[in-house]
């Protein structure tokens, strides 16, 4: 398991448990999951060669953290995603562009909404570089409702050929 991984699992595990907004009220957020085989990208120049010169990018979910509020209809999610990235000699951009998705699911895993989001970063002068990007998520909640009834699932969007790359790797 890499070093990116690891520090996923541990991060992720504890994130969102309950949240305060005012000493007498505690309320209980979502689950938030990094979706394993989604939590990392390692995109190839375009042909059959896969050795580490033929990398053009690589990405991969480094940490998750948020907080939750509640108003009078919807549970408030602040999320701040940290992504690293590591340019390779096959990259000539100036920046990363990584895209991922935030999806929100209820009690029964039934897919409430979902949303791609672009995060760019510049390259500079260093090859590895890890960046945050903020987001907001609106849940509306039916009186009785915690938030502990839904889970926020992020993931990197892959390509096929990618996520197979991701799951071969991980059978070793």
């Amino acid at each position: 398991m890499t070093p990116p991984r690891l520090l996923i699992l541990t991060v992720v595990a504890g994130l969102l448990g309950a949240c305060v907004t005012d000493p007498n009220q505690t309320i209980t957020c979502p689950a938030v999951r990094v979706l394993q085989d989604l939590d990392e990208l390692t995109r190839f120049s375009p042909g059959a060669g896969r050795d580490p010169t033929d990398v053009r990018i690589e990405a991969w979910i480094s940490r998750v953290t948020g907080e939750c509020t509640l108003d009078e209809r919807d549970l408030l999610v602040d999320l701040v995603v940290e992504i690293g990235t590591r340019q390779s000699p096959a990259n000539t951009s100036e920046q990363a562009e990584i895209r991922y998705f935030v999806a929100i699911a209820d009690a029964n895993q039934n897919i409430l909404s979902r949303r791609g989001f672009l995060a760019k970063a510049p390259y500079v002068s260093r090859k590895t570089i890890t960046f945050a990007d903020a987001l907001s998520l609106n849940i509306p909640v039916s009186r009785g409702v915690e938030g502990d009834a839904f889970t926020v699932y992020i993931g990197l969007e892959l390509s096929e050929t990618e996520l197979r790359y991701n799951r071969s790797r991980s059978k070793r």
